[in-house]
């Protein structure tokens, strides 16, 4: 068997050049193929991450839209109840000071102003009594009571014995008011 050497040394190169150039040309497309796979799997996997975070998102906002509700409510809530509680503990049952003055009045004594000033924690009384002992018994009463004390009885309420024009100015002890 003969070997007969027809082709250059230069075109051996070549075709060989050739060759390789067919094989990193069919490995570039393979190459080429395989990355646009990837990519679309990836662009795939994207919008379904997307499309979860955005459902996530969506259902947490909903989730904090109703507890900002919930709690503005609650914050709300809490707010009346310390108004109803300031207004509860600054309430004085006015109704039990009057059940104690009447307690020292008879029918001979006609109130025409009671004033009461819870600020300065006094009252003022002003009216007429028929008699001088009525008077009398009533300023005994109030002197006696737990409730008031400090009392400003002027002079010239005894002065006269019938249809006296009366003033009587005490201190009110609060505390006492609410225990009763």
């Amino acid at each position: 068997m003969l070997n007969l050497n027809l082709f250059s040394q230069e075109l051996k190169q070549e075709i060989k050049l050739r060759h390789v150039y067919k094989m990193l040309k069919q490995a570039d497309y393979i190459l080429i193929i395989i990355t646009i796979f990837v990519a679309v799997v990836i662009l795939v996997a994207k919008i379904i991450l997307q499309n979860d975070f955005n459902k996530i998102t969506e259902q947490t906002t909903l989730i904090t839209k109703d507890s900002q509700g919930q709690n503005s409510k609650i914050r709300e809530i809490n707010t009346r109840l310390s108004l109803v509680e300031k207004i509860q503990g600054d309430f004085v049952p006015w109704s039990y000071l009057f059940k104690d003055l009447a307690g020292y009045v008879n029918n001979d004594i006609n109130f025409s102003l009671i004033k009461v000033n819870r600020e300065k924690g006094e009252i003022e009384l002003k009216g007429m009594a028929g008699t001088r002992e009525s008077l009398l018994a009533l300023k005994g009463g109030l002197e006696q009571s737990a409730i008031f004390y400090d009392l400003d009885f002027p002079m010239k309420n005894i002065l006269e014995k019938n249809d006296i024009n009366f003033e009587i100015k005490a201190k009110l002890n609060l505390e006492n008011i609410k225990e009763n």
